[in-house]
């Protein structure tokens, strides 16, 4: 067990504490480099600073104490504060070791359980505590932890890799020219891109180059997919809420536009905004490109031409799967379900299938169904502000979709062949 470890405790430099000796023994560790920390302010100056860490040991009760200027008057005290806020709006992804001899209200907890699941302890802290004691429980539950969730081991190292990789670039780019943002800002400015963006877009291309040559990393996937699954309660849920984060991106209000944004122009009709990158921030002051749907699209048409809905759902699934010689299910599908599962293949030039399309929030099983015959449209300043939803389709599925919008909209006719030349063809 290794790795970097957050200590978070007001008392954690008071000589002769409980905290400081506590800290003294995790530091004398060979396997850890512990961060101590004793206010909250630091805390979040640390996490952002510090992406990979394996725990966070954090007190509940921070003190703060102000002094005034006038050394006769006696010193002000404030309310202690404690780290609910911070944990509500840091996203943690390591462990949460909440380690406090103040009671903690049952509903916080919950709160806390619920936005760190399987992922925060709570451990009371008692003043008359044995430390060698302590110290061993603490780090017996990190490691715990640990060997139970071997899963994080991947996005852990993936989380170094970044920051290796990064520093690598930063280097590199800075050697070549040290005025290199300026030089991509403008350069991307003259041609009418939006310049923040193409200087993101960049250096993310160059960081997933370096990331991917990375044996170290590739290796450790290799040999994490075969460790058993962690479980979950609903698996296909669980695989939706999965993809529907790879394919959408949930967006800052002040996100400037992209292409990929996602539009809702009535209760019922939706659109993706499909005008070029480099053409977005010269025209979204007067037009822009969307292909617009309406949320009952998918199902009208799994009802129309497939002759299906979705109550038939669990019958369908039934006759769905071939058998073996022996009469065992197989996963081989056959029949109207292999023909309903085919379709989100996108194999038919006049539409494009989304799944798992954010229709509503935590609802996973709604698809967006584009029609290219009656889908592209153009709209106004007037008609599109105000309008963008929260999410944008990620790429490389709106690279997807726009490609195939346009072979669908570029395609050419050909004259055709008499049957007696097929035929003679196939002589």
């Amino acid at each position: 067990m290794d790795g970097v470890i957050l200590f978070a405790d007001d008392n954690v430099f008071e000589s002769g504490s409980t905290e400081n000796k506590l800290f003294q023994k995790f530091n004398s560790d060979d396997n850890f480099s512990v961060l101590p920390i004793n206010n909250l302010n630091t805390l979040e100056k640390t996490v952002t600073s510090i992406s990979t860490y394996k725990a966070l040991i954090l007190d509940w009760n921070f003190k703060k104490v102000i002094d005034d200027e006038d050394d006769e008057i006696e010193v002000v005290k404030i309310p202690d504060e404690n780290p609910l806020e911070f944990l509500k709006t840091n996203k943690i992804y390591s462990l949460v070791y909440v380690y406090s001899q103040n009671h903690i209200e049952e509903d916080i907890k919950s709160e806390l359980k619920e936005l760190y699941p399987k992922k925060i302890f709570f451990n009371k802290k008692e003043n008359d505590t044995d430390i060698s004691e302590e110290y061993n429980k603490i780090r017996n539950d990190i490691k715990d932890f640990g060997d139970n969730n071997k899963h994080l081991t991947i996005p852990f190292l993936w989380s170094q890799t970044i920051n290796q990789s990064a520093q690598k670039i930063f280097r590199e780019l800075e050697q070549a020219d040290p005025n290199w943002i300026k030089e991509i800002y403008d350069t991307a400015l003259k041609d009418g891109a939006e310049p923040n963006l193409e200087v993101i877009n960049i250096f993310q291309n160059l960081l997933s180059e370096t990331i991917i040559e990375d044996t170290n990393l590739l290796n450790s996937i290799n040999s994490i997919i075969k460790l058993p699954e962690a479980k979950v309660s609903n698996k296909e849920e669980a695989t939706a809420k999965l993809f529907h984060r790879i394919y959408y991106t949930k967006l800052e209000s002040s996100a400037p536009f992209m292409t990929g944004d996602i539009f809702k122009f009535s209760s019922h009709e939706f659109a993706i905004l499909i005008t070029p990158e480099c053409d977005v921030n010269s025209k979204k002051d007067t037009a822009l490109e969307f292909l617009l749907f309406k949320k009952e699209d998918y199902e009208d048409f799994l009802k129309n031409k497939r002759g299906y809905e979705k109550t038939e759902y669990e019958d369908i699934k039934l006759k769905g799967y071939k058998k073996d010689s022996n009469g065992n299910q197989t996963k081989e599908l056959k029949g109207k379900l292999k023909e309903l599962v085919s379709d989100f293949n996108n194999g038919n030039i006049k539409y494009h299938i989304l799944p798992s399309f954010p229709f509503e929030n935590n609802e996973y099983n709604l698809s967006a169904f584009i029609n290219f015959e009656t889908a592209y449209i153009i709209k106004n300043k007037s008609e599109f502000k105000d309008k963008r939803t929260e999410y944008k389709l990620n790429s490389p599925y709106i690279f997807q979709l726009r490609q195939r919008y346009l072979a669908y909209a570029g395609r050419v006719g050909v004259p055709a062949i008499p049957q007696s030349i097929r035929l003679f063809n196939l002589k």
